[in-house]
């Protein structure tokens, strides 16, 4: 018996197409029949009224075949015309009841010459019904082979002139047929199956279908499941293992708050997945796994004389977590990923490298057949551990991680100038690439600063510095920009009196003229400044003196610069100042005449530009401060969660919050804090006077774009996307190509990941308050100890997490999240005492 792979399938030219276009919404909806081996074609109009608004459709092909001709070759077009025997190229027919699919079937079969009829024909359908549903009023649909075009087609009806832009996008289609039946016929014999049998998400099929295939010649039995739980002859159905939410699977993040002012460069990671899979021998060989041959998630296999007399049980090793079961498909898995890229690098197979690229998402995703959580998680444990060794080896080849996680790399590379920064990360990235651990994992520039402050991802600020064209690709150049107009924009709002106008233009002018000349390089990005009110210019304080502050600072360190030799920026110790501050100041490059600047400038400029704006803040706020109850001035955004009733202390808190980030001038914000905590009547030790975060934070892992395949980590809370009126939208955008998520997307994944939550904490071990033991037995009350038990995951943070999953779906309008939560407070009363 012979493979597909030794005759070819579908060769050009050996059968005819005739194409089907549907797309309806509401009471309208437009037919185009086309029949390219009569040169025929037809349209069919469903409307409400009698009325013809369709253009000339034989100008209109021929315009937009032109077009399309400019773009492409003359053999992926149709003919240049398409004379018709009947009087006009196009019949018009208007009815009125959606049973009219059946006057489809006469015009399909026609009456052609016996001779056009001939040879085998398959019919191309693009529809935005399902096919089953278009079948069953159209039987000749039963009589020819089928291929759906899985193309979507975003167009409106409800528009005056919606026929004609539905002929032009429908002739538009059809222009681009033959090449998407091209694709189609490739697709088809690289995934060796019939055309008609491609589903529309053909990259997560395809990877079903190969998994399945070397499963099989391996003797391994199938877990194909439709469901989100694999098939695993009822087991899965009592180990509820599989839909609990596990602390392996978050992600690794780094972060390490201060001020950097050298240059620090934001590196891409990409391909990690691939490369952990591909390098997988390597992790465990680092961990003396598989020297030894002993391993706890790793099962030993059994020998063909153990499996003869079945006393195979005998020599395996204890499975102590449910990942040690898949370690032979592990190694199946890995296999099939190695014939792609296999096939990559010989023969540059584009639709082996698409699997690639869509591997993680379908090993991630749910709706996969082959889906399994203990293969996502055994991967998974491996990034991490990759991932780790990837931080270890840039900071032993000297440069500073600042944050980090699967997707991004933040570096300090303590070089002054950009070029020398980036040919030093060119060059470390190089000697990365040269251990075959890191063979396969991709690494980018994507953006760099001259100076950094840096709490978190969602709180920095600093001076944008310039990558070389080649480096900067143009998404992340079109997101700077708009990064920069919005950060714009929040410094211009004001409030709506103009005595508040001219009183904040007073303060500008002391401290604009420290920001004129990098005005357009400084990147402010403050989470928390949203939370401040927008009344009497807060916001707008707080980001004139960060600005001011980092302005003065830079300005600073390029005059210390030019007084320094070429090439030469060594850091000295200075006779004064704790030999913690020193140690600080080298690690993080800062030079002895800036670190004099600054404990000088905030002592005197910024103290006193500090103070005038708080009592300002403060004479203009001090009627409508509350002590018990929270201000109706504080914005209430998805991720508020503190009482908040005095503008003018949290507006201390948050500025020293962002100043204290420079070890150099802690005693300095000390004093000053201390000083306004004064003006305020807030005591320095004061439960009030500590920063506590008022944002707070739920992540929602490994969300994946359908538009880019750009995986990464969403927080919910702290990246909002605000109206001009600063009102929080439903709407979150990919980081890498702008594209929107889906809502219903992100509102069932918080449903799954509320019902985790809830299974986690229903199915918890209990421990020993004592020795910290866990549980065993079920009947003793006390442990051996004597110690009394306790719960691990305690109600009052599964109660905290339903507060933020609540505030999620309030903000955000998401009904089924909102009707889930209320689910769960009426049947557990506990928890519900403890949220309200």
């Amino acid at each position: 018996m012979r493979s597909l792979a030794q005759f070819s399938y579908l060769e050009p030219g050996s059968i005819r197409h005739i194409y089907l276009y549907h797309h309806s919404q509401g009471h309208k909806a437009l037919f185009g029949v086309f029949i390219p081996s009569q040169r025929k074609a037809s349209i069919f109009i469903l409307d409400t009224v009698r009325s013809n608004q369709m253009p000339n459709l034989s100008t209109l092909y021929g315009v937009e075949r032109t077009a399309l001709l400019e773009k492409t070759t003359e053999d992926l077009l149709p003919p240049r015309s398409t004379p018709s025997s009947d009087p006009g190229p196009v019949g018009l027919w208007w009815y009125w009841s959606r049973s009219s699919l059946v006057v489809l079937t006469p015009l399909v079969y026609g009456d052609p010459d016996p001779e056009e009829r001939r040879g085998p024909t398959l019919i191309a359908v693009q529809s935005n019904w399902e096919l089953r549903r278009l079948a069953a009023g159209m039987g000749v649909l039963e009589e020819f082979p089928v291929v759906p075009v899985h193309v979507a087609d975003d167009i409106s009806y409800n528009v005056l002139d919606w026929q004609r832009h539905g002929a032009r996008r429908m002739i538009r289609h059809y222009l681009n047929l033959d090449s998407c039946l091209s694709q189609a016929f490739d697709m088809a014999r690289y995934y060796h199956l019939p055309v008609g049998n491609l589903p529309q998400d053909v990259s997560i099929f395809g990877s079903d279908l190969f998994l399945a295939r070397h499963l099989r010649k391996h003797n391994h039995l199938l877990w194909m499941s439709p469901t989100t739980r694999p098939d695993l002859g009822g087991r899965e159905a009592d180990d509820s293992r599989l839909v609990m939410e596990s602390d392996d699977r978050v992600s690794v993040e780094i972060n390490a708050p201060g001020c950097y002012s050298t240059v620090c460069v934001e590196l891409d990671l990409q391909s990690l997945a691939v490369n952990t899979i591909l390098q997988s021998q390597h992790v465990n060989d680092m961990e003396g796994g598989a020297s030894l041959g002993v391993s706890f998630d790793v099962i030993q296999q059994a020998s063909l004389e153990d499996m003869m007399s079945g006393n195979q049980g005998a020599v395996a090793v204890a499975s102590y977590d449910e990942t040690a079961l898949c370690s032979n498909t592990f190694r199946v898995l890995k296999s099939m990923v190695v014939g792609w890229v296999r096939e990559i690098t010989q023969y540059h197979n584009v639709y082996a490298d698409n699997q690639v690229m869509h591997f993680y998402r379908w090993l991630r995703s749910p709706s996969s057949l082959l889906y399994d959580p203990a293969l996502h998680r055994t991967l998974h444990n491996m990034m991490k551990k990759v991932f780790l060794q990837l931080v270890a080896e840039f900071k032993r080849l000297g440069s500073t991680v600042i944050y980090g996680n699967f997707n991004t790399i933040i570096l300090g590379t303590k070089k002054r100038r950009t070029d020398d920064a980036i040919g030093y990360v060119e060059y470390i990235t190089n000697s990365i690439h040269s251990r075959e651990i890191f063979h396969s994992l991709s690494i980018s520039f994507s953006r760099c600063w001259d100076f950094l402050l840096w709490m978190d991802p969602a709180n920095h600020g600093g001076v944008k510095g310039k990558l070389p064209s080649g480096a900067l690709c143009g998404e992340d150049a079109a997101l700077l920009k708009k990064k920069k107009r919005k950060s714009g924009e929040d410094a211009e709002e004001d409030g709506s009196e103009d005595e508040e106008e001219e009183e904040a233009g007073g303060e500008e002018e002391d401290l604009d003229g420290e920001v004129d000349e990098v005005e357009d390089l400084i990147e402010s990005n403050w989470n928390i400044m949203q939370y401040l009110p927008q009344t009497a210019s807060c916001q707008k304080y707080f980001v004139m003196i960060v600005s001011a502050y980092i302005a003065a600072v830079y300005h600073s360190m390029k005059e210390e610069l030019q007084r320094s030799a070429p090439g030469a920026t060594p850091v000295k110790r200075r006779a004064g100042g704790s030999q913690a501050t020193q140690q600080a100041a080298e690690e993080l490059g800062a030079l002895p005449g800036m670190i004099s600047f600054s404990q000088e400038y905030v002592a005197n400029e910024l103290t006193q530009s500090f103070f005038t704006i708080t009592q300002k803040i403060q004479r203009k706020l001090a009627a409508t401060r509350s002590v018990t109850q929270p201000s109706e001035m504080f914005p209430t955004l998805p991720g508020s969660h503190l009482p908040l009733n005095n503008p003018a202390l949290e507006f201390i808190k948050y500025v020293c919050q962002v100043l204290s980030l420079d070890a150099n001038i802690t005693n300095q914000v000390n004093k000053l804090k201390r000083d306004l905590l004064r003006l305020v009547d807030v005591g320095e030790f004061s439960e009030h006077a500590q920063f506590r975060d008022p944002c707070n934070s739920y992540i929602l892992p490994e969300v994946i774009c359908h538009s880019c395949n750009f995986c990464r980590d969403l927080d919910l809370c702290k990246d909002p996307t605000l109206a001009q009126d600063g009102s929080v939208l439903p709407q979150w955008f990919c980081s890498n190509c702008r594209a929107q998520y889906e809502t219903e997307f992100i509102e069932t994944s918080l449903v799954e990941a509320l019902q985790k939550k809830l299974m986690s904490f229903t199915l918890q071990d209990l421990a020993c308050v004592k020795c910290k033991g866990v549980k065993e037995a079920n009947m003793p009350i006390y442990c051996r100890c004597a110690g009394s038990f306790d719960l691990t995951f305690t109600t009052k943070s599964f109660s905290e997490q339903i507060k933020v999953f609540r505030s999620i779906a309030a903000h955000y309008n998401m009904v089924f999240l909102e009707e889930t939560i209320d689910w769960l407070l009426t049947m557990s009363p506990q928890i519900n005492l403890s949220v309200h």
